[in-house]
């Protein structure tokens, strides 16, 4: 078993703040490439209404193009019970739910409290469970919001408390913003590992200020061994202003492979997948390993 875990969300939070309609073709080919890179757990979709957010109209089609061996691996995202409802006629076999560690955030992202969310996903937990489904839990915001400004570790907690015992899995904690420290990172981090384990925790870094790497890092110092990130950087919240730079998949995992911790994805095939999909949407992304490569440098 490798080392690290690894979650890679580009299909879906890479894609649904995207400027301009992404086709399923390219979100098919995403995914497929994904898996053929040899990543473990493939974020597919989110089951949210095409309202609120209009790149992910097609998830249904999407899980349908897969077909049922990659049905059976993918994870989909699904805001409430609605949304469960349809992934589960769709074929997905494991779901992500969220709740925000601050109730403003909420509101704006979900449209109820965290109160009210917490009850809807043990709802989803209890029907998920009746049909064979496996549900995680991720918190947003867990360092900082938009609204509420800087976040207490013991907030972030109390809600991961509350989602492992409706019957997630686990936990990933999102820095939705990118405003963590390494400092910061550590504090939560060790005490999320500490109290729950380093199989129920997981970690969720944007690079908005240029900290991604640093945080993964220090992160890993304190016990966590499961990441996510975006391929290429791609990526961000469409309700949190400037929520942009999801962590670089490819970057941080060849990070961690020069320090011997692997992952078992191939570096090599994800810069492949990250210069095609650069082109596929038509311009420059946030990653730098595609664009650099991997050959060594060598003092002159």
């Amino acid at each position: 078993m490798s080392e690290i875990r690894f979650v890679e969300v580009s299909p879906r939070d890479g894609f649904q703040n995207w400027p301009d309609p992404v086709s399923t073709d390219v979100k098919e080919q995403l995914v497929k490439g994904l898996f053929e890179a040899g990543m473990e757990t493939v974020e597919a979709t989110s089951f949210v209404s095409p309202g609120w957010v209009p790149q992910m109209a097609d998830a249904e089609e999407l899980l349908a193009r897969l077909g049922p061996e990659l049905r059976a691996v993918v994870r989909v995202l699904v805001p409430n019970s609605r949304g469960l409802g349809r992934a589960i006629t769709a074929g997905a076999r494991q779901i992500v739910v969220v709740s925000s560690a601050t109730e403003e955030f909420n509101r704006r992202n979900l449209n109820r409290s965290i109160d009210e969310t917490v009850a809807d996903i043990v709802e989803i937990c209890d029907r998920a469970k009746e049909a064979g489904v496996r549900v995680d839990g991720s918190i947003s915001v867990a360092w900082g919001c938009p609204f509420e400004g800087p976040v207490r570790p013991e907030r972030a907690l109390h809600v991961a408390r509350r989602l492992l015992a409706a019957g997630c899995t686990k936990v990933s904690i999102a820095d939705t913003i990118g405003v963590a420290d390494p400092g910061a990172v550590m504090s939560l981090a060790g005490q999320a590992v500490a109290e729950f384990g380093p199989e129920r925790v997981a970690m969720h870094f944007h690079d908005t200020r240029g900290l991604g790497a640093a945080n993964v890092l220090a992160a890993y110092e304190v016990g966590v061994r499961e990441f996510e990130g975006s391929l290429a950087g791609i990526g961000g919240c469409p309700f949190a202003p400037n929520a942009t730079g999801n962590v670089c998949s490819e970057d941080i995992l060849h990070m961690l492979e020069l320090m011997g911790h692997h992952s078992g994805a191939d570096t090599a095939k994800l810069i492949t997948l990250a210069r095609w999909l650069a082109g596929a949407l038509g311009q420059a992304l946030p990653g730098r390993l595609y664009k650099a490569g991997l050959e060594p440098w060598v003092a002159a």
